[in-house]
């Protein structure tokens, strides 16, 4: 390992060898949690045109303000049918909610407030109302031409609907980058083989790919390799030049089979960082040249795999597909946490009603305290051992 640096600084590393990814064309049935590449702007005013909020019945305000306050119907207005026009003011048009206001009409006064016989609109005698009532005007919303959605946006629920609503029904977004996990380890087996005694399931690209694929932010394969440097040299030989990213976890320490360092130092050269004053995650290294993919290497164990991701790789996957740098939450947080005080700590915890409860493991290996939490609390060292009360903290969520 090369000599510890701080978590800025590690951050500000990765983020100079970041470039936004590129532009493709999507249906917009499946942009949903795609990063929009494009501003998308209201092609008319909205609402287009003096919207009825209420079922009931339009008149003339006037008319009331003079006294009346029974109202032959003349007509029915339907939503998404032209406006009719109120010939004689002392008379109304049935409405129901959505439709177009009708001509001659600056009032709108729901059915709970009449009652019906006879083709007659009765106003209740405590009923009151105000010209402009339960109209929602022409381009109230927006004028034409205004940006409704930016480019950057996570495209979810809403944002589909605004773009439906603008008539966008193909969208520009980020291309999802290509990604192989690559895991090592001889004590691995995979999750459907039965260990021997001295093995272990593997479970760490399980939950990067579900970190990854759960937020869209890139395509995912996975490959296991064993702790045989040439078995390794080959496969990320033949890896470099075919995905975006490359995240390795474990074989990066200091023991005597931790061949990904090696190896990727004699394809790639020197890492641009080797060893974060943190806890956990501190032989995380990350290693990009001009020709090569963006590569995470985490160390082996799952609570450190995840803080890292936490921390480095998803924060870099935002970047990369919106074109801006995230912020991190800054919640109050409590509970206490052990680590070197020069150290930074990457403390998993529990989001309650917006305070962070800190949730540290007994170790970066039990990866079963990490059930039920939200992400990992960034914390500074001088913290260590001390009953935190609301102190602010950056949060990194798992998802």
């Amino acid at each position: 390992m090369q000599n510890l640096i701080s978590v800025t600084q590690a951050e500000n590393i990765i983020r100079q060898h970041l470039t936004t990814a590129a532009v493709e064309i999507v249906p917009l049935s499946k942009a949903q949690g795609r990063y929009l590449r494009e501003d998308i702007l209201a092609d008319r005013p909205l609402p287009p045109f003096d919207r009825v909020m209420m079922d009931g019945i339009a008149i003339a305000h006037a008319s009331f303000a003079s006294g009346n306050n029974r109202f032959p119907i003349t007509d029915t207005q339907a939503a998404g049918t032209p406006a009719l026009t109120l010939e004689n003011a002392d008379s109304c048009i049935e409405v129901m909610t959505g439709c177009v206001l009708p001509h001659g009409c600056d009032c709108i006064i729901p059915i709970e407030h009449i009652d019906l016989s006879e083709n007659t609109a009765s106003l209740h005698s405590d009923a009151s109302p105000q010209a402009k009532q339960h109209i929602h005007s022409a381009g109230s919303d927006t004028a034409a031409g205004e940006i409704l959605l930016s480019s950057g946006q996570v495209l979810n629920a809403a944002e589909l609907a605004i773009a439906a609503s603008c008539g966008a029904t193909h969208l520009k977004v980020s291309a999802l980058p290509r990604i192989l996990i690559i895991t090592t380890g001889d004590e691995l087996v995979a999750p459907e083989a039965t260990p021997l005694p001295h093995q272990i399931r593997r479970s760490h690209a399980t939950a990067l790919e579900a970190l990854i694929t759960g937020m869209k932010l890139g395509k995912v394969d996975s490959i296991h390799i064993a702790d045989d440097p040439l078995a390794l040299k080959e496969t990320i030989t033949e890896a470099l030049p075919a995905h975006d990213i490359l995240i390795f976890t474990g074989g990066i320490s200091k023991g005597k089979y931790d061949y990904v360092a090696p190896v990727l130092t004699e394809l790639l050269g020197s890492p641009h960082f080797h060893g974060i004053a943190q806890r956990p995650g501190k032989p995380m290294a990350f290693w990009k040249n001009s020709n090569s993919p963006l590569v995470f290497a985490h160390p082996g164990n799952p609570v450190s795999v995840m803080a890292c991701a936490a921390r480095y790789l998803i924060p870099s996957l935002v970047e990369i597909l919106s074109g801006r740098s995230p912020n991190p939450q800054q919640l109050p947080a409590t509970g206490s946490f052990h680590c070197p005080s020069h150290f930074t700590g990457l403390v998993p915890c529990r989001i309650n009603n917006g305070r962070i409860q800190l949730v540290p493991p007994s170790n970066s290996g039990n990866f079963l305290a990490l059930a039920g939490t939200d992400g990992i609390a960034q914390l500074p060292g001088n913290l260590t051992g001390k009953e935190l009360l609301n102190e602010q903290s950056s949060f990194y969520p798992w998802a």
